[in-house]
């Protein structure tokens, strides 16, 4: 009678033992491929939420250089700064308290809403450059 030994033989273990330790290696690179992935798309989304976001602040931005570079903005900037009056153009000015004083002063405007000095005697003018509000002291 033979003695039938139900131990597997040391290549069949070593076979197993192969496969087992390949198995692993498989899984941990199918895993390893799938986390880069998963970076690699959290990236792209970040960016194109980024240019999403620059895209919007370009497009403000040419929209506030057109707006500034028209001829309405050119014109409204030259006539509040530099009291430009076009053709055909009346300046109204509307005083806030209008007494007596107040009437004289806004009558004695010139073109550009300074005070029209030329009627005024160099007593007044020396008056009104010691006591008045003046910008060059």
């Amino acid at each position: 009678m033979q003695i039938k030994n139900d131990q597997p033989s040391n290549f069949t273990n070593l076979l197993i033992i192969g496969l087992i330790l390949i198995s692993v290696y498989l899984l941990y690179s199918l895993t390893l491929a799938f986390y880069k992935s998963h970076q690699i798309d959290v990236y792209i989304n970040d960016f194109e939420k980024e240019n999403k976001r620059i895209e919007e602040e370009n497009r403000k931005l040419i929209e506030e250089f057109d707006y500034v570079t028209s001829e309405a903005y050119i014109d409204k900037i030259l006539k509040q700064d530099k009291g430009l009056i076009n053709a055909g153009e009346e300046v109204i000015i509307i005083a806030s308290n209008t007494t007596e004083e107040n009437l004289d002063d806004v009558l004695n405007l010139d073109n550009f809403g300074q005070k029209d000095m030329s009627k005024l005697s160099n007593l007044q003018k020396w008056k009104m450059f010691v006591f008045d509000d003046n910008p060059l002291r």
